[in-house]
């Protein structure tokens, strides 16, 4: 059963609270957490990993508070990338993953995502070497996130070496258990149509909506074209029993454009929405 969520991390630099707020006030049930730098940063990485349990609490109040429940972490931050060349930098990427997902699992959330690692050709990385590592480091983050109760998903996102469908399924097939959470609008940018798109759609675990169009990576949803009915057609069709969550990100482009998001958010969830009922009848 495809279920829908808002993002706390869609508005600007609002505080846990804040954001929480205005979900609930959206109509929301269902939160997207951001952990992590700029406007992904309603949870702190470092202090959910030096107090997981004081950092669930103070998430599962808020939460309580306005009625949601939470769904997703995105994990943003890290010191380093999942897949740094230096072997001291990943020992400790994995050390904050082991005690952050602590915290998700305290607080409640099903799953945890990450950016999937990119190639640093600065350090002389070559792209193979990037994917083998990064495919090195999320077996260990898989089985740590299943030991615990959670999902481990990457996204298949720009600049990473998962960003094209045929990337991003070769890095599941290569890490048993990992899935993804599929933004449309990171392959938009490749020029991809919805056929090339929907192969992905075996490995989703979670969904993000962005309206977006080539050259565009946000756009306003009036002027998207990714078709978001025959995405959750396709979804309730396969059987998805996941959450597929309004993601919009306020930047200063957005601003400057004159965007309302809040505004855009409600008619974005009113798309999922009727399209929802129209499969269900």
């Amino acid at each position: 059963m495809t279920r829908i969520a808002g993002a706390t991390f869609s508005f600007g630099d609002l505080t846990l609270e804040q954001s929480a707020s205005l979900l609930a006030g959206l109509g929301f049930a269902f939160a997207d957490v951001g952990a992590g730098w700029s406007n992904y940063q309603q949870v702190s990485p470092r202090a959910a990993a030096d107090d997981p349990d004081r950092e669930a609490a103070r998430l599962r109040r808020v939460m309580e508070a306005n009625g949601l429940a939470v769904s997703e972490l995105f994990l943003m931050q890290f010191e380093d990338p999942i897949n740094h060349p230096d072997v001291a930098a990943r020992r400790a990427t994995s050390i904050i993953f082991d005690q952050v997902t602590t915290f998700a699992a305290k607080a409640g959330f099903e799953s945890v995502m990450m950016i999937p690692g990119q190639v640093h050709e600065d350090l002389g990385q070559e792209p193979r070497e990037a994917f083998d590592t990064s495919a090195e480091a999320l077996r260990s983050m898989v089985g740590v996130a299943q030991d615990k109760g959670l999902a481990c998903n990457i996204e298949p996102c720009m600049g990473s070496v998962a960003h094209e469908p045929t990337a991003a399924i070769a890095l599941c097939e290569a890490v048993p258990g990992l899935g993804l959470t599929l933004d449309y609008a990171h392959q938009v940018q490749l020029d991809l149509d919805h056929e090339q798109i929907e192969p992905m759609h075996r490995y989703a675990r979670h969904m993000h909506a962005k309206p977006s169009a080539p050259g565009t990576f946000q756009v306003p949803a009036d002027e998207s074209v990714i078709d978001f009915p025959r995405i959750v057609r396709k979804l309730e069709a396969d059987r998805y029993d996941g959450v597929f969550c309004v993601e919009y990100v306020t930047s200063q482009a957005v601003l400057d454009a004159g965007w309302d998001v809040i505004e855009e958010t409600a008619k974005l969830k009113g798309i999922l929405e009727d399209a929802l009922r129209r499969e269900k009848g």
